[in-house]
């Protein structure tokens, strides 16, 4: 199970938004002087611009994540709430928020209190159990710094998701634009490995890359949805749902997984300057690789 955990653990995918020229469908939700003719495209390309300009905003990450192992009568159900603050320029997150974990349908709970600082200062995240901070290598600082950067560009995101243009669809409300998304399939699944390979872009080592190529390769998208909501006057996104069912076969064991995200964005340009506390930073005790 643990080695399942493991590989799990670096299939983090983050979404885009894709264009098309639909015009977005009245929901019945939509009055007659709140409706807009934009196209899909218009729009994308408007909330682009925003994203591009951003700098800074707090997002609020809800997420359930259960994985089952059914030759093994295995199963467990991770859920985490995190609240985030995020400054672009310099890079910097502070977030903080609570993980439970069940094991094989128990009522019975394990919960971990998480709290971290990323910033220029350095990668620090507090151990719930002891109440120690510790700081952890400036490599890691340097990977998840590059990925975040790789991730909050929506033009590239655009690029990666063109494939899956025609298959949106475009609604609107009286306050937003809705877009959906259904896809599966090898396609769908080219895309995460492309995405993956950011992730963890500092890979080296022939043993490390079996390691991607065997992750890789167990991996299978039976189906993910998004729903992603942009605001009609700013055309910040304010909130991005996501749920996603798949499998991975490793060794003869297969591991059924089902996963659940929703994220609100809100305080765009609101953040201010994320420092580490003078305690956190002195009293922090150094992580090896």
């Amino acid at each position: 199970m643990k080695k399942w955990a493991t590989f799990t653990a670096a299939g983090v995918l983050t979404m885009g938004l894709a264009a098309c020229g639909q015009t977005a469908e009245p929901t019945t939700e939509t009055t007659e002087e709140q409706t807009s003719d934009m196209t899909l495209e218009e729009v994308f390309d408007k909330s682009m611009e925003v994203s591009n300009a951003t700098e800074s905003l707090s997002a609020k990450i809800d997420m359930t994540q259960n994985m089952k192992q059914p030759s093994q009568d295995l199963e467990m159900e991770t859920s985490s709430v995190m609240d985030m603050d995020i400054t672009m320029d310099p890079l910097a997150i502070y977030q903080k928020g609570t993980t439970t974990m069940k094991m094989d349908g128990s009522e019975e709970e394990q919960t971990m209190d998480m709290e971290m600082y990323m910033t220029e200062q350095g990668f620090f995240m507090n151990d719930s159990t002891t109440g120690q901070w510790m700081k952890l290598p400036s490599e890691m600082y340097d990977q998840i710094a590059q990925m975040t950067e790789q991730q909050s560009d929506p033009s590239q995101q655009l690029k990666q998701l063109e494939t899956f243009k025609d298959d949106f669809t475009f609604e609107q409300t009286d306050s937003e634009y809705v877009l959906k998304l259904s896809a599966a399939g090898d396609e769908f699944n080219a895309l995460i490995e492309e995405q993956m390979s950011q992730f963890m872009p500092e890979l080296e080592g022939e043993e490390n890359q079996a390691a991607m190529d065997e992750m890789m390769e167990a991996m299978n998208i039976e189906k993910v949805d998004y729903t992603i909501n942009i605001d009609k006057e700013t055309f910040e996104t304010t909130a991005v749902d996501m749920i996603m069912d798949m499998t991975m076969e490793m060794e003869g064991e297969k591991m059924d997984m089902n996963q659940v995200m929703n994220a609100d964005y809100s305080n765009y340009n609101g953040v201010e300057t994320i420092t580490v506390p003078e305690d956190v930073v002195n009293g922090a005790q150094e992580m090896q690789m």
